[in-house]
């Protein structure tokens, strides 16, 4: 029963998240950057999870898909996502020459976001067949 509340609660997190970043694309991208990675890697949270993976407080995408069991049908969703492992501190932090990182184009966040959007619903049916619809 803990587990899927787990799962449960990490999935609506990372919707939460990524509808945070939607809004956010125009106006700060920065955070909407962070916001995607953060969605992206509470979905990870919730597939690991269901696969009985533990895994720490880590960041790294590709390093949580590459925790998966070997074959696992999302390792080859995640990986692709890695790409925003980085967005997890790099928008949130300036240099330590004091500059501010260029975000990311506001058009590549929202294709991302939508594919993302379409991810959450497939990991979703993933992992509660029984009550998606």
């Amino acid at each position: 029963m803990g587990q899927r509340s787990r799962i449960e609660a990490f999935l609506q997190l990372a919707e939460e998240e990524l509808e945070a970043a939607s809004w956010l694309i125009d106006r700060s991208p920065r955070q909407a950057a962070y916001l995607l990675q953060q969605s992206i890697e509470k979905m990870t949270r919730a597939i690991l999870t269901d696969a009985d993976v533990k895994y720490g407080t880590g960041h790294n995408l590709a390093q949580m898909a590459k925790a998966l069991p070997d074959g696992h049908p999302w390792i080859e969703k995640i990986l692709p996502l890695d790409r925003y492992s980085p967005a997890a501190t790099r928008y949130r932090y300036p240099t330590m020459a004091g500059r501010l990182l260029e975000p990311p184009e506001a058009e590549e966040l929202r294709k991302d976001a939508a594919e993302l959007a379409e991810l959450l619903k497939e990991a979703r049916r993933f992992l509660n067949p029984k009550s998606s619809s």
